[in-house]
């Protein structure tokens, strides 16, 4: 009876900390979503999000809630670099967008997820020509209470090289995994929603020598185009969290997407949400490109819902990730070298990979690189005009198994609040060893960090850091050229914002 009672006041703790939010566009009440499924009582976490079309015209929101305080302190809005204007009455804040783009409201400014509303400005959705509408071809259920794995992979199958676009129409399809093919146009409608079925496991479970399980398969595939404003579901909350909570720590979780030897994929303007464990892992694959996303994990760890990454582009080259919205619990954007894949005589480099233009949030690293760093080389990679909104580690390069990291450039990188996790700091850079009897040391060179600003100074210095004593200075070289914290420009290793303890890099500075 006493377990029972703590359950049932640990149900009414979550209950509380529920927020609600009206918003209105244009005078038109538009929808709030949440992260995920489940419901707070369960003690496991979400955030919401709203979609509001941007016609190129400025739109005008409203967005009210009982937690707006007359105290300005306890909210905000980002990104700071948008300069929105706001005007505050009562519990409701007004404002104008002119823009595509992604709003943040942070509330009471504690760490309560249930307290944000993510606004997404989207362009107008529009269905493409010669398109096939699987639920009318295929008789496709959508309603969400039928598993229709069969009937959408036949119809997956059938679109290859057919020179039409499937069309989702509105709608839940759930299904088990999927595979899509090469040569094939996908569309899915503004609300139509792909979802991972949570009854069994069985069918997520990798059988080839990855041993990387997955929702969305995307293998051996060229020339694949996503498209629309639908979404891919994961599901992982409920799957991982709730349905089979014992079984998932045995099995490593679920990717949502998992993009494997492949090239030429183009996905645009779809909502990657919710997945297992890693949410979008890009491996041994080229040309890849993410535009106008939105990928939403949930922000909360717990024993069965770990490392909640981003997009991770591991062994992989001309990858772009722009004018996306990232919210993790993990890494946003971890760019890696893990030695993942089949028949690998030699671990493929990660090269050329551009991630621009960005709004994240994280719990972890915003922009990084590392850890794991398994191939020869891992260079030309371009960080440039990201907002990171909150993160534990803004930018970060962890090098552990050897590698040589070169050609990097942080450009124009915003970064507004700190995340208390374990470092909190605002550069995290080191070269160190995984095992310390077998791990080759890698080398970080010719980084750059530039035109940089910190809203506000992290609680913990930055590091730059070679672990031993065998690596030379200039093994770990950056130069910081027009940095500022809290306005303040960083011109030296001021004791102020550097732990000397931890720095025993080659910087240079203008």
């Amino acid at each position: 009876m006493r377990f029972l009672g703590l359950i049932f006041f640990f149900s009414l703790a979550f209950q509380s900390k529920a927020q609600t939010f009206q918003v209105h566009a244009d005078g038109n009440r538009v929808k709030v979503f949440e992260q995920n499924d489940v419901p707070l009582t369960h003690g496991l976490s979400s955030y919401k999000f709203a979609r509001i079309t941007y016609t190129g015209k400025p739109v005008s929101i409203k967005v009210a809630s009982s937690d707006l305080y007359n105290d300005d302190s306890e909210w905000s809005i980002s990104p700071k670099r948008y300069k929105i204007k706001v005007e505050k009455s009562e519990n409701q804040l007004s404002f104008k967008m002119d823009r595509l783009g992604y709003v943040v409201l942070r509330l009471k400014q504690n760490q309560d997820f249930t307290k944000r509303l993510v606004l997404f400005l989207e362009a107008p959705e529009v269905v493409p020509e010669n398109s096939i509408n699987i639920v009318d071809v295929y008789d496709v259920d959508n309603s969400g209470q039928k598993n229709e794995t069969s009937k959408i992979q036949k119809a997956l199958d059938d679109i290859s090289g057919s020179g039409s676009v499937l069309y989702f129409p509105t709608g839940t399809y759930k299904t088990y995994k999927l595979e899509f093919r090469s040569n094939s146009r996908i569309h899915l409608s503004k609300n139509a929603r792909i979802i991972a079925d949570d009854h069994s496991l069985s069918s997520y479970i990798s059988n080839d020598k990855t041993k990387i399980n997955h929702f969305i398969l995307i293998k051996d595939v060229e020339n694949l185009h996503i498209s629309g404003l639908g979404t891919l579901d994961g599901n992982g909350t409920q799957i991982v969290g709730l349905s089979h909570p014992d079984q998932s720590l045995k099995i490593g979780g679920i990717r949502l997407l998992l993009i494997y030897r492949s090239r030429n994929v183009q996905i645009e303007g779809i909502l990657l949400k919710d997945a297992a464990r890693w949410n979008t892992h890009i491996l041994n694959s080229e040309h890849i490109s993410f535009r106008y996303c939105k990928l939403m994990n949930n922000p909360t760890e717990s024993k069965y819902l770990g490392s909640l990454d981003g997009w991770d582009p591991d062994s992989s080259s001309d990858i772009l990730i722009e004018n996306s919205f990232g919210w993790a619990g993990d890494d946003t954007v971890a760019i890696k070298c893990t030695g993942r894949g089949e028949n690998q005589d030699v671990i493929p480099n990660a090269e050329r990979i551009t991630i621009r233009n960005n709004v994240f949030l994280t719990k972890k690293s915003g922009l990084k690189i590392g850890t794991e760093t398994y191939c020869e080389l891992m260079q030309n990679i371009v960080f440039e005009d990201n907002d990171i909104i909150e993160s534990d580690r803004v930018m970060g390069i962890n090098v552990r198994d050897g590698a040589m990291v070169k050609e990097v450039l942080f450009k124009n990188i915003h970064a507004e609040y700190c995340h208390p996790d374990r470092k909190q700091t605002g550069i995290n850079f080191y070269i160190t060893k995984r095992n310390r009897d077998t791990s080759p040391l890698g080398k970080i060179q010719n980084i750059t960090i530039e035109d940089c600003t910190f809203e506000e100074t992290f609680p913990k210095k930055w590091a730059f850091l070679r672990h031993y004593s065998e690596t030379q200075k200039n093994d770990l070289s950056v130069h910081l050229k027009n940095i500022a914290v809290g306005g303040k420009k960083i011109e030296k290793m001021d004791t102020e914002f550097f732990d000397l303890k931890k720095n025993n890099a080659e910087l240079s500075f203008n």
